[in-house]
C-alpha cells in the first residue's frame, strides 16, 4: 500500500535514527488509526536494504492484535501466506522451528507474556512442548533430572508436568544452554548442577517454579542465538506491558522475587541490548499511560513522568533524561503561570519549543488535530426514559442481590440488561439463582424491551428485518438497489458498542437475537434446517447456482450507472449473451426450455472441452451421495431457444458462483491450476452456499421476490442488493487498501464467513437456554486455540474481527475494552456506541480511533460521493471500486496526506452516547464531550490536564491551542540540527 507523505516523512525520519550509531531507538506515537504497523513494516523495509537479512522480531500485547497485524509483517517476506510456515510462538521453541524467510527477512512473532517466562505474575509452567526441552536439557545433569523429577512427583494439585517424553533440542547447543544455566541461577564458577540442586533446597521453591526458571533458560539461549537475535524488534502497544523497558525501581524484599527481577533484566538485556544491540522501534497511539504486564500504571498519576522514563530509554543517556525531566518541569509550570494571556502564552511556547528540540529525536506523533478543525464524529445524543417495566426489573434484581451486592445493584442495571437473567459468571449470579424468577422476563421475542437504553439500541440498530440482512449494500451501487436494500428505506449500517461491564456485550447480543428470531427455542428444540442444502434431483442446479463457470460470467459485464433500473441490467445483459453466443456459433432458433444450469453446462462444454472437465471434476465432489445427474454425462450444447436464453442470462448476471468468477478476472485471481480452480469453489460452495442458506434470511428475502423458491428468491435478492458490487468493494479492500494478493483474497473472503453462531447463556424461569448469536454478537478476547506444532484452529476473536470488517454478518459487535486498543473494527461500520461512558477521554479517544481510520467506511462514502460516478463510467471490465481508489488517490492533497484517505470531507461517522433524563451522567458525558477538542489535542500531550486548564484560563481558540500544543509530527519538521546539538550537550 502507498504511504501517505505524513507516513513517508515518519518512516525517514525513524529510519534514520534507527541506523545511526547509538541507542537505535525511536518511538511513533501517532494518534489511534494512522497506521502505525505500516509505518514500521517500512522502516523494517528501510533497515534492510544493503543486509543479507534482516530478523524482525513483532512484539504485542495480545493474540488478537497479533493475528490482524502479524500478515502485514510476514508480507515483507512476499511468501504466500496461505504457505508461510510461521515457526515457534514461543521463544524456548524457535530454534528448532524457525520462521520461513524470505526476501531477506524473516519474522518473529510474540506476546510477552509467553515468550518471556514469569514476566506476568502466578504460575507460568508453558506448553507440554517447553517442558519436553527442559527434560531433555537435563539429561546432561542426572542427579538434577532425578531431584527435579522427584519434586514433580510430590506435586499436590493438577498432575504430574514433566512426564517421560523428550523434545529436541535442535536449534541450540549445549555450552549455550549452560551458559544462560549459569547466568539465570547466578552461578559463575563451579558445578552448575551442584548448584541448582542447592538452589532447589530454598524456601519456596517447587517444581512449578523450577519450570518457569528453566524456561528462562531456553529462552535466555534463544536470543543469543544469530539466528534468533533480532535486528528490529517492534514493541506494539508496548505501554501495555511497559515494565519491559522501565523496570520496577523498588527492590523486592523477597529472595525469589528478587531473582526474578534480575532474570527479567538478563532477558530484556537480550532482547534489547548486547554488544550488537538490534534497533527498536515502539509504537503506540497512548505512550504516556504506561501499565505493567499485572495492569497497574506505571506513573498512576503524573503521566509525564511516564514520557520522562521513556526519553531515557529511548536516548540511553541519563543525561537526556535528567535534561527532559527539566524541560518537563519548565514546561509544567508554565502552564500553570499567571498572568496577562501575552504573558501566558509566551511562556508556553517557550517551554514547549524547548521541549521539542529535546524529543524530537527521540520520536514522533502525527494527530488528526493539527490538521483538521473540527470534531472527528456526528453527535448523537438521544434522550431515554425510565418506564415502569423497567423499575419492576431493577426492584426484583436489587431485592435478588442481597445486601453485599445492593451498592452495585444499580450500575450494574443501567449497563447490563435483564441482569437477573444474564449475568452469568458473575459472583452474584448465586444469590439471582436462588431467587424467584423475575416478574418481568425477557425471551418472547415480543413486546418492548425492558431497558431504557435497549429500547433505544434496537431502534438505532434496526427491526429484525434489516439484522436479517445477509450483507450490506455497497459504498457505490452499480444501478439502482432495491427491496431491503432500496435507496428508499434507510439502512442501518454497522454498529460498534463498547461497555465497561463484561457481562452487557453478552447480554445485549442475546436479547437482541432473542428478538430476530422470533421468541427462544425450548431446551431441547432442534435448530432450524438450514436452506441450500444438497440432496436429491435439485442438487444439480444448486451446484450450478454456485458454480464458478469458467467462460459463461465473462460473457456478461453488468451495466453501471447510478439510477440504472434492473429491468435494463437484466435486457443490457441478455443483448450481451446473445451476441456472445452466436460470436461462439451457438443457435438461438431453438424450442426446447431446458434447467438453466444443464444449458449452462452443455455450452460450457462446447466452448471448451478442456475447461468444462474442470467444471465436471468440481461438480462431482460436491454431487456425491446425491441423486443428481452425473456433470460428465451431460451432452455438448449448440442450440437455444430465446427462453432459454434469457434464462441463462439471468443465471450468470445473477448467481453467486457467476458473480464470483467475473470478480474473481477484475481482481486478477488466478484460476489456471486444478488448486486454485478447487479452492475457489471450495469457498463458493462450502462457504458462500452454507453462509446463504440461514434460514434468518429466507424470511426477508423471500417477501421481497414473486420468486417461490428460496434459491430463485436469493438469486433475485444478489440483483436487488448489489451483490457484486459489495463483492468487488471487499476484494479491493483486502487488495488494494490491505495486503490480500491472488489466492489470498479468496481466503481472506472465506475468513469472513461466520461458518455458525456462537452461543450465549441466557436464562428464562428456572431453565437456562443457549441462544445463538451471529447478527448481534459479543467480542469477549481471544480464545485460546489448540496446542500443536502447526497451532490450531484459528481464534473466535479474529474470525469475528474479520467478520465485523466484511459486509456479511455481524452488523453489531458488542465489546469491552478488549477491543478498545490496536483493532480494526472500521472497514464497514461507521457508527460507534458508547454503551457506558468511557473513563476518561483518553478511552474515548481509543474507543472511536477503531473506526476513525485508514479508508473507513465514512471516508469511502465521502470519496464515493465526490467520485462514484465517475468511477462507474470509467470501469468497464476492471473493478468499478478499484477506480474510485484510483481517481482518489490522482486527486492533490495537502503536504500531510490526511485529507483523503483519514479525514472525510462529508458525512462524519456517528459517536452515540445515552442521556438518561435526571441523571448525574448526562452532566459528566456533556461536561466531557464539550472538552473533547481539547483533549484530542491534549491527548499529544505529556500532561492532558494541565494543558486543557491552561487553555481554559487563555479561552483560546482551536488555532490558538494547535499554536500551543507540542507538536512532534514528522512532517512537521525542517531541521533536526538543532536537536541533535542539545542532545549532545545534555549528554
Amino acid at each position: 500500500m502507498e504511504l501517505a507523505p505524513f507516513q513517508s516523512r515518519t518512516v525517514q525520519v525513524a529510519s534514520e535514527v534507527l541506523k545511526a550509531n547509538g541507542p537505535r531507538r525511536f518511538l511513533v506515537a501517532d494518534e489511534v488509526g494512522l497506521g502505525k504497523t505500516l509505518i514500521a513494516r517500512s522502516i523494517a523495509q528501510q533497515l534492510q536494504k544493503g543486509s543479507r537479512r534482516l530478523n524482525v522480531m513483532y512484539l504485542c500485547p495480545s493474540l488478537e492484535i497479533a493475528g490482524q497485524n502479524r500478515p502485514k509483517f510476514i508480507s515483507l517476506t512476499g511468501i504466500d501466506p496461505e504457505k508461510y510456515d510461521p515457526g515457534g510462538d514461543r521463544l524456548a521453541l524457535v530454534p528448532g522451528w524457525l520462521p520461513e524467510e524470505g526476501n531477506g527477512f524473516r519474522v518473529f512473532t510474540f506476546t510477552p507474556e509467553t515468550s518471556l517466562p514469569g514476566w506476568k505474575p502466578g504460575p507460568r509452567t508453558g506448553r507440554k512442548a517447553e517442558r519436553e526441552l527442559i527434560l531433555s536439557a537435563l539429561e546432561r545433569f542426572p542427579a538434577l533430572l532425578s531431584a527435579v523429577k522427584q519434586l514433580d512427583r510430590e506435586r499436590a494439585a493438577g498432575g504430574r508436568l514433566l512426564l517421560s517424553d523428550r523434545g529436541d533440542l535442535k536449534g541450540f547447543n549445549a555450552i549455550g544452554v549452560e551458559r544462560a544455566m549459569r547466568d539465570i541461577f547466578d552461578c559463575q564458577s563451579g558445578s552448575i548442577e551442584k548448584s541448582v540442586l542447592g538452589w532447589l533446597e530454598g524456601d519456596g521453591v517447587d517444581v512449578v517454579e523450577f519450570i518457569g526458571r528453566f524456561r528462562s533458560v531456553l529462552a535466555l539461549a534463544a536470543l543469543r542465538l544469530k539466528t534468533v537475535k533480532p535486528d528490529l524488534v517492534v514493541l506494539d502497544e508496548f505501554h501495555r506491558y511497559a515494565d519491559l523497558i522501565v523496570p520496577k525501581a523498588d527492590t523486592p524484599n523477597v529472595r525469589l522475587k528478587q531473582e526474578r527481577a534480575r532474570i527479567h533484566r538478563l532477558l530484556v538485556e537480550a532482547l534489547l541490548g548486547g554488544d550488537e544491540r538490534p534497533a527498536v522501534l515502539l509504537l503506540s497511539a497512548t505512550p504516556y499511560r504506561l501499565r505493567r504486564l499485572g495492569g497497574d500504571e506505571i506513573h498512576e498519576v503524573d503521566h509525564y513522568r511516564s514520557l520522562i522514563a521513556l526519553a531515557g530509554f529511548l536516548a540511553d543517556d541519563e543525561g537526556c533524561r535528567v535534561a527532559v525531566e527539566q524541560a518537563m518541569r519548565d514546561y509544567h509550570c508554565a502552564l500553570k503561570t499567571t498572568g496577562t494571556r501575552d504573558a501566558i502564552r509566551a511562556s508556553v511556547l517557550g517551554a514547549k519549543e524547548r521541549l521539542e528540540v529535546l524529543l524530537r529525536p527521540l520520536m514522533a506523533r502525527t494527530e488528526r488535530a493539527l490538521v483538521h478543525k473540527e470534531d472527528l464524529f456526528e453527535r448523537d445524543n438521544p434522550q431515554v426514559s425510565v418506564e415502569t417495566q423497567d423499575l419492576v426489573v431493577f426492584k426484583h434484581f436489587a431485592e435478588s442481590a442481597g445486601p453485599e451486592f445492593a451498592g452495585w445493584a444499580p450500575a450494574m442495571w443501567t449497563s447490563i440488561p435483564y441482569p437477573a437473567q444474564t449475568m452469568h459468571g458473575y459472583k452474584i449470579w448465586k444469590s439471582l439463582q436462588a431467587a424467584r424468577p423475575a416478574p418481568i422476563e425477557a425471551g418472547s421475542g415480543k413486546g418492548s424491551l425492558a431497558h431504557p437504553q435497549l429500547r433505544h439500541l434496537a431502534k438505532l440498530v434496526g427491526d429484525p428485518a434489516y439484522l436479517s440482512l445477509p450483507w450490506q449494500p455497497p459504498t457505490v451501487a452499480w444501478w439502482r438497489l432495491e427491496g431491503p436494500w432500496s435507496d428508499k428505506r434507510s439502512v442501518p449500517g454497522k454498529t460498534l458498542l463498547f461497555s465497561r461491564w463484561r457481562g452487557a456485550p453478552t447480554a445485549i447480543s442475546a436479547l437482541l437475537s432473542i428478538n430476530l428470531s422470533g421468541g427462544l427455542r425450548k431446551p431441547k428444540a432442534k435448530a432450524p434446517v438450514p436452506l441450500l442444502r444438497p440432496g436429491g434431483s435439485e442438487t444439480g442446479a444448486l451446484v450450478g447456482l454456485f458454480m464458478p463457470w469458467p467462460n459463461l460470467p465473462l460473457a456478461i459485464e453488468p451495466q453501471k450507472s447510478r439510477g440504472t433500473t434492473l429491468a435494463s441490467v437484466r435486457a443490457d445483459a441478455r443483448r450481451q449473451l446473445e451476441a456472445y453466443l452466436r460470436g461462439r456459433r451457438i443457435r438461438l432458433d431453438g424450442t426446447e426450455k431446458r434447467p438453466t444450469w444443464i444449458v449452462a453446462a452443455g455450452i460450457e462444454r462446447e466452448i471448451n472441452r478442456r475447461t468444462y472437465q474442470r467444471v465436471s471434476s468440481l461438480a462431482a465432489k460436491a454431487s456425491r451421495g446425491a441423486k443428481a445427474k452425473k456433470w460428465s454425462g451431460l451432452p455438448k450444447i449448440n442450440r437455444v431457444s430465446p427462453a432459454e436464453v434469457t434464462a441463462l442470462s439471468d443465471h450468470l448476471l445473477s448467481s453467486p458462483g457467476s458473480i464470483l468468477a467475473r470478480c474473481l478476472v477484475r481482481h486478477d485471481v488466478p484460476q489456471d491450476r486444478p488448486r486454485d480452480r478447487q479452492r475457489t469453489f471450495t469457498f463458493s460452495w462450502e462457504r458462500m452456499r452454507p453462509y446463504l442458506g440461514h434460514r434468518a434470511f429466507a424470511e426477508l428475502i423471500q417477501s421481497s421476490s414473486k420468486k417461490k423458491r428460496y434459491p430463485d428468491a436469493l438469486a433475485d435478492a444478489m440483483l436487488k442488493g448489489g451483490f457484486e458490487a459489495v463483492l468487488d468493494e471487499q476484494m479491493c479492500l483486502l487488495s488494494r487498501l490491505g495486503d490480500a494478493e491472488g489466492l489470498g483474497i479468496v481466503e481472506q473472503l472465506s475468513e469472513s464467513l461466520l461458518d455458525r453462531p456462537g452461543l450465549v447463556q441466557f436464562r428464562r424461569g428456572r431453565t437456562n437456554h443457549r441462544v445463538p448469536v451471529q447478527a448481534v454478537t459479543p467480542f469477549a478476547g481471544g480464545e485460546q486455540s489448540r496446542e500443536g506444532k502447526k497451532g490450531g484452529k484459528r481464534l473466535r476473536s479474529d474470525t469475528l474481527r474479520r467478520a465485523f470488517n466484511s459486509p456479511f454478518w455481524p452488523h453489531m459487535l458488542c465489546t469491552t475494552s478488549i477491543g478498545q486498543e490496536g483493532l480494526d473494527f472500521h472497514l464497514w461500520c461507521s457508527r460507534i456506541v458508547h454503551w457506558d461512558l468511557p473513563g476518561d477521554p483518553v478511552d474515548f479517544e481509543q474507543r472511536e480511533g477503531r473506526i476513525a481510520r485508514y479508508g473507513s467506511l465514512a471516508v469511502r462514502r465521502s470519496l464515493a460521493r465526490e467520485h462514484g460516478v465517475q468511477s462507474l463510467a470509467a470501469a468497464r471490465s476492471t473493478s468499478p471500486f478499484g477506480e474510485l481508489i484510483s481517481l482518489a488517490r490522482r486527486v492533490d492533497s495537502d503536504h500531510t496526506g490526511l485529507e483523503r484517505w483519514w479525514l472525510p470531507a462529508e458525512g462524519r461517522p456517528t459517536s452515540v452516547s445515552f442521556d438518561w433524563r435526571f441523571s448525574h451522567r448526562a452532566a459528566r458525558r456533556d461536561h466531557m464531550l464539550n472538552d473533547l477538542l481539547y483533549y484530542r489535542l491534549a491527548l499529544g500531550q505529556p500532561d492532558p490536564e494541565a494543558f486543557v486548564t491552561m487553555l481554559r484560563r487563555l479561552g483560546a481558540d482551536e488555532t490558538g491551542a494547535r499554536e500551543l500544543a507540542i507538536d512532534l509530527s514528522a512532517i512537521s519538521r525542517v531541521s533536526e540540527t538543532r536537536g541533535q546539538a542539545v542532545l549532545h550537550e545534555a549528554g
